[in-house]
């Protein structure tokens, strides 16, 4: 096939892909029209065997009635536009995603539609959260962290935090190092999760990092480590164990709570919890967390939960009560 002939059925994919859909179907005048304005002139036999190679030689999806009166539209295409609207919805509501680079993405995905169901695309979804990331670097941090994957090396980065002019600064003078092992979404963010260069106590400490508060990240030379470990990692559970994702040590922890907040505790930390009854329509609830004060709060949040073991939990439970009710008395 010359190269003129080549362009002459791509120019026909490029026709067929932006003007038609199932809703939208062409005759084939109007191709032949469509083919001429593009400056590519053909015949009805001609444009038959373009059909026929798209088909046949490049897998697209051409349909078309016979007869006289034949129509021709492309079926289905890479992603379908109801997986497209699913994928439009998380790129408008997420708050990583700066809104002048979700305008490009979602355009870029819209060429994959006809212009028709493209016109569809076209709403704003509310997300959850009320400002996107302020560091507008994410998407080159996410590329670099994802070939320091890829060429098996540690990273050093700096880390940030915000300051009182509401600005991301350097958190410390001196860089983080870190064995980087894979990328976390969750609570609509993208978290680092690796392992600390020193080991303690014959392992790698578990680390994990906002990716938008990592600033200057460079792959260094040295082979990563806490591959043994990495092997029994499970991102959903390292996730439900650490309310907020705050770091440190997991422990077992046991509640009595109503019947009815059995379900609130299933959503957080997973079907792995156990359940048992504890008398009087209560449930006594045991499941391995992070004891953070954020966790502390969710719980006093719950209402009605009672925090039975450890001690030194139902010590901390104990405490951030009545610091907080000593605050508030002050306060009055």
């Amino acid at each position: 096939m010359s190269d003129f002939s080549k362009s002459k059925v791509l120019a026909l994919y490029r026709i067929l892909a932006k003007y038609t859909d199932e809703q939208h179907q062409m005759s084939m005048q109007e191709i032949l029209t469509h083919m001429e304005l593009e400056g590519y002139p053909s015949s009805s036999d001609s444009v038959g065997r373009y059909i026929e190679q798209l088909q046949n030689e490049l897998g697209v999806d051409v349909i078309s009635c016979r007869g006289r009166n034949a129509r021709y539209f492309i079926a289905n295409r890479l992603l379908g536009k109801e997986e497209l609207r699913l994928i439009v919805d998380a790129i408008n509501a997420s708050n990583f995603i700066d809104r002048t680079n979700a305008e490009k993405m979602i355009t870029k995905l819209k060429e994959t539609l006809s212009d028709y169901e493209a016109k569809e695309l076209d709403r704003n979804v509310l997300g959850v959260s009320v400002a996107k990331a302020e560091n507008r670097k994410i998407l080159y941090n996410v590329d670099k962290i994802q070939k320091a994957i890829e060429e098996n090396v540690q990273i050093e980065f700096n880390n940030l935090a915000w300051s009182k002019d509401k600005k991301l600064v350097k958190k410390n003078a001196r860089l983080n190092t870190i064995n980087p092992w894979a990328l976390i979404w969750a609570n609509d963010r993208y978290y680092l999760f690796g392992y600390d260069v020193k080991e303690k106590n014959g392992k790698f400490p578990e680390r994990h990092y906002r990716v938008d508060k990592m600033a200057d990240i460079q792959l260094t030379d040295v082979p990563r480590d806490g591959e043994k470990q990495f092997r029994r990692f499970d991102a959903s559970t390292y996730v439900s164990r650490r309310i907020g994702m705050f770091s440190g040590e997991e422990q077992m922890i046991k509640v009595r709570i109503p019947e009815y907040l059995v379900g609130a505790f299933i959503d957080q930390f997973g079907k792995k919890i156990d359940v048992s009854a504890a008398g009087n329509e209560s449930l006594q609830v045991t499941f391995h967390a992070v004891p953070s004060d954020m966790l502390f709060g969710w719980l006093v949040g719950m209402g009605q939960v009672e925090v039975l073991e450890p001690e030194s939990v139902v010590t901390k439970m104990k405490e951030l009560i009545e610091s907080n009710r000593m605050f508030y008395e002050e306060k009055n």
